[in-house]
């Protein structure tokens, strides 16, 4: 990648050239400082060329505003930027270098060009202008450069990047302040109040809410601010902004602390590299709210929008903690990487079939097809994962070991099908293939290695499972295959040979993943299972008892769920698919292979079948007559990517 646009110094910009070697090792998962550095300074060219980009542009949007006193000018923002980058250059890399500042500029000059593709602002126009002067005033700021600047507040808060918020200066919505910066610190002057702020900008203090430094965690390879605790800047939000600052206690923001500190020392200790790429990229770390974390379900993200910032939802534990930053550090390197080099075929390359249509994939860790870039991500995230529960599992006995060798297990598993399925089709470019073979090795290396037999056992039934309902859910075969299947079935004659399917996404079909959290509260709080599983029992929820007994290994409660579950839903084939996997080897007959590795054929036949004669056929017994017919039922589909029209990105 070449750039022309000149930095704030007026030097010409580095070109970016990605090796071969920095780019087997950065999907080996083994990136040097060097390589980070990269990746670094690649997404800051492109800030600065963003930056440059809304110059061109603010002022003339500016004109089209009407304001009481008019919009400030970008070019005026731009030339104190300038003059700070002249006076202290740290001072303006410590503002640039919040995720913030990108979230805002690419937003904004998306919304200048009329993007869709832009998250939702409640934001009027002048005020994400504005924000330019705040980006100034915060470079002013920490490089002692004097300067009045009239920047927006957002419910009398006042941005400032790379430090925190101050105010309330006003009551309004939206209004403007003025700040006033001098040799030693700044004067935020609102309708209602003033706000004084030293340089360097304090720790928290009356109208002043900071971005707080984790400690224990900040890079070592390089001087960077950070990493920080976001709950108060208004561009934290992936999706929507501006958000008002967060109400976390004192209290519940120690906790955070303790747990991200436990998790990079744990990542120090275990997974070195993993370590250094998590304190060389990430900036900010933004806490959201989620329910429970408890048996896995942390919600997290990054966004290429915002390089350098994760939300994530608060873990239960340092070790889940250390597995969701190692997941979302892999995104940030990912994306910083694909802004160097494409790894996936652009869409007028890519397509197979006819004209609009691309491939979509199985993710075995989504419930939703995936296109090929979405399905690169998972497999780099996930095999970081996988290496850190790989490596992890060595250091630990007893319940944290059969947790660890599950995870380990399931993500080998899930890796492994998802490489494959990359490989076998032609989405990746040159580059793209290089990087994917790179992982394709490592986890080659993995299936050498031993698991304990329970966690190995329900991992195995875990990953069949998914497979199975989200072919289920999203394939299906043509009605009239169906139909003349189910005529040869009423008809007691031999079962035609299995239809091939298509894809067709039902997301109204999917419904939250249970079996892999019950699974982990089985391996990692055994006593809060079984107080569970008495509770399923009580509910009367065949699906909740068919699960717990099925992960518990009860194959008669699970049989008696099943076939409960199965008899008032007929239709769901999670149900069926479920009692499948519940059967002990011993009982598996015939049908099993078919209706495991072909369910959207059962589930197609069947239907067929309760409209001719109005009653649905045992999904054991009908797969049991398919799989007579069509011996090839017995084997995984070599089909891992399937056309579809018009398929959202």
């Amino acid at each position: 990648m070449t750039v022309t646009v000149q930095p704030l110094d007026g030097q010409p910009l580095d070109v970016h050239r990605v090796s071969r070697e920095s780019l087997r090792a950065i999907a080996a998962g083994r990136a040097d400082e060097a390589d980070l550095m990269m990746l670094r300074s690649g997404q800051r060219s492109q800030l600065l060329l963003v930056l440059r980009a809304l110059l061109d542009h603010v002022d003339d949007a500016a004109r089209g505003v009407w304001r009481p006193g008019g919009v400030p000018s970008g070019q005026e923002a731009w030339h104190l930027l300038c003059a700070a980058q002249r006076q202290s250059p740290e001072a303006v890399e410590t503002v640039l270098t919040d995720p913030a500042v990108m979230a805002w500029a690419l937003r904004l000059l998306r919304r200048l060009g009329g993007s869709a593709a832009t998250a939702d602002s409640s934001a009027p126009l002048w005020a994400d202008l504005g924000q330019f002067q705040a980006v100034a005033a915060a470079a002013a700021l920490r490089a002692g450069v004097r300067a009045v600047l009239r920047v927006p507040a957002h419910r009398g808060m006042v941005w400032v990047p790379g430090a925190g918020v101050a105010g309330p200066v006003a009551r309004r919505r939206w209004s403007a302040a003025e700040v006033r910066v001098e040799r030693d610190g700044a004067i935020v002057l609102g309708e209602l109040a003033r706000v004084r702020l030293p340089r360097p900008p304090p720790a928290a203090a009356p109208g002043w809410r900071p971005l707080r430094t984790l400690s224990g965690c900040a890079p070592r390879a390089h001087g960077a601010a950070g990493p920080w605790l976001d709950t108060v800047t208004p561009y934290r939000d992936f999706t929507r902004y501006p958000k008002s600052p967060g109400r976390s206690g004192e209290r519940r923001l120690r906790l955070w602390e303790d747990r991200l500190a436990g998790a990079y020392a744990l990542l120090d200790r275990e997974s070195p590299a993993d370590a250094a790429a998590l304190r060389g990229l990430v900036r900010v770390l933004v806490p959201r709210p989620f329910r429970t974390a408890r048996g896995g379900l942390v919600a997290s993200a990054s966004s290429v929008d915002a390089f350098g910032s994760i939300t994530l939802s608060l873990p239960y534990d340092v070790t889940q903690t250390a597995a969701v930053l190692v997941h979302e550090t892999r995104h940030q390197q990912l994306n910083a990487l694909l802004g160097l080099v494409p790894l996936v075929q652009a869409d007028e390359d890519r397509r197979g079939g006819p004209e609009g249509w691309r491939r979509l994939y199985y993710a075995p860790w989504r419930s939703d097809p995936r296109p090929a870039l979405g399905l690169l991500h998972g497999v780099f995230a996930f095999a970081g994962v996988a290496r850190f529960w790989r490596r992890h599992r060595a250091q630990v006995t007893g319940v944290e070991a059969q947790r660890a060798d599950f995870e380990f297990a399931v993500l080998r598993e899930q890796v492994r099908e998802a490489v494959a399925a990359l490989a076998a089709d032609g989405d990746l470019t040159e580059a793209g293939r290089l990087f994917i073979d790179e992982i394709a090795a490592a986890v080659r290396e993995w299936q050498e290695d031993d698991v304990l037999a329970v966690p190995g056992q329900l991992a195995r039934d875990y990953c069949a499972l998914r497979r199975a309902v989200w072919r289920a859910r999203h394939l299906e075969v043509a009605r009239s295959a169906a139909e003349r299947c189910a005529a040869a079935w009423s008809a007691g004659r031999q079962a035609p040979a299995l239809p091939s399917a298509t894809l067709r996404p039902r997301p109204d079909l999917i419904r939250l993943d249970t079996f892999g959290p019950l699974a982990r509260y089985r391996l990692s709080a055994p006593d809060l299972f079984a107080r569970g599983r008495r509770q399923a029992e009580a509910s009367g929820d065949p699906a909740r008892l068919a699960e717990y007994a099925a992960i518990a290994r009860d194959a008669e409660q699970a049989a008696l769920g099943y076939a409960e579950w199965t008899t008032r839903d007929p239709q769901d084939a999670e149900a069926w698919i479920g009692a499948a996997l519940a059967l002990p080897r011993e009982a598996r007959g015939a049908g099993f292979a078919v209706l495991l590795n072909r369910p959207e054929a059962v589930a197609g036949v069947r239907r067929a079948v309760a409209a001719a004669r109005g009653g649905f056929p045992d999904p054991m017994r009908l797969a049991a007559w398919l799989a007579d017919a069509d011996a090839s039922g017995a084997e995984d589909s070599p089909v891992h990517a399937w056309p579809v029209p018009d398929a959202p990105a």
